[in-house]
């Protein structure tokens, strides 16, 4: 469970970008970075349906984890997540899909309403969680490299740096390439296209989480 809320709450720092004048794939991006900082979520929709994009991801996530679970059986040999098979947490995360994007939508209201950050985590895991991606947020600079529009579909290439701190040390450099539409000329995020390169080293962080708070 936790790598998917790893993954989530890393991707979801691909939001903060520049903007340009007329609409296009890098006024959507500072239309979610704006409806994320102001902490509005219909503003929010109008460039991306959450719920949509965490269910997509999470099904893409399970296919990159049980793609590579012997690297990760061996790597992480403490991890009960990892200690079975392929076909384990393929079937365990269709098992409990449900309840884990159940917890997300938890935060993504923790995260609108403002709720603040619990003393301990697990008096209110979804308000910790939700309190963490605005901090990681902030600890985080985004610059858009590459720019690819045909039709009314297009792809984004992102560098991802997090800044001095802890939070921004965690992060590090990552490189994130998106999905985008055009539907009544205006953009939406659709996808990840690269979760193939991050889920490496997204486990990676997910395991110092796990390391540092389990």
């Amino acid at each position: 469970m936790r790598k998917f809320f790893a993954l989530m709450i890393l991707s979801a720092i691909i939001f903060f970008t520049a903007c340009g004048n007329d609409d296009s794939p890098e006024n959507a991006l500072e239309e979610i970075k704006i409806a994320l900082a102001e902490r509005n979520a219909t503003k929010l929709s109008e460039r991306v349906n959450m719920d949509e994009f965490f269910s997509a991801t999470y099904d893409a996530a399970t296919v990159e984890l049980a793609k590579n679970y012997d690297v990760y059986k061996e790597k992480y040999p403490d991890d009960p997540y990892f200690q079975h098979s392929a076909e384990f947490l393929t079937t365990y995360n269709a098992e409990h899909k449900n309840l884990h994007l159940k917890f997300l939508d938890g935060v993504k209201a923790a995260y609108f309403a403002k709720m603040s950050a619990p003393k301990n985590p697990q008096d209110n895991p979804a308000a910790y969680v939700a309190n963490e991606f605005e901090l990681i947020r902030q600890a985080t600079n985004v610059t858009i490299k590459e720019i690819h529009v045909k039709d009314n579909r297009a792809t984004v290439l992102l560098d991802v740096q997090g800044d001095n701190s802890l939070r921004g040390q965690f992060i590090g450099h990552l490189t994130f390439k998106l999905a985008f539409h055009r539907e009544k000329n205006l953009w939406h995020f659709d996808a990840i296209e690269n979760l193939d390169d991050l889920t490496p080293t997204l486990v990676d962080k997910a395991e110092i989480v796990w390391i540092t708070f389990f």
